[in-house]
């Protein structure tokens, strides 16, 4: 057993002169704000829909943020797609919107498999705990209400 441990030190010790000594910590990663150079856009383009008195937003994802979207993603990521929806429709700014879209962010290989498609954010819908929402696929309050896009 002392001559395992004895080789495992020396590829240690072997790696380490390789590849250097650790950091005593890790540096933090830069952050960026949404929407500067370099950052991934989420978002395409919105477009605000009226059907008779209530309205619709329509939210078209770029292939960076159907890919970033999904079960597995960051709670980050997710924050920064909605700052940077809130930058091409700032009136989305409520808490209602808000949780549609983050149901939406999390749950978009459910709810538009294929990774095609709109993500329909309605400020009529009412806030709903979380459970209520990802059984109405994201949007309270039945499908019925508003027709969807593609």
């Amino acid at each position: 057993m002392a001559r395992e441990i004895a080789c495992l030190g020396a590829v240690a010790a072997v790696l380490v002169s390789v590849a250097g000594a650790a950091p005593g910590h890790a540096d933090p990663a830069p952050v960026r704000p949404p929407g500067s150079p370099g950052s991934p856009q989420y978002i395409d383009h919105v477009v605000w829909e009226q059907h008779g008195e209530r309205s619709t937003l329509r939210i078209y994802p770029t292939p960076w943020g159907w890919s970033a979207s999904g079960v597995f993603t960051n709670g980050a990521q997710s924050y920064d797609a909605w700052a940077e929806l809130l930058q091409h429709a700032p009136e989305a700014n409520t808490l209602s919107m808000q949780k549609q879209f983050l149901c939406y962010w999390q749950l978009s290989t459910f709810t538009n498999p294929g990774k095609v498609g709109t993500w329909n954010l309605e400020p009529w819908r009412t806030v709903v705990p979380n459970t209520m929402m990802l059984n109405a696929g994201c949007n309270p309050g039945g499908a019925e209400d508003v027709p969807l896009g593609t």
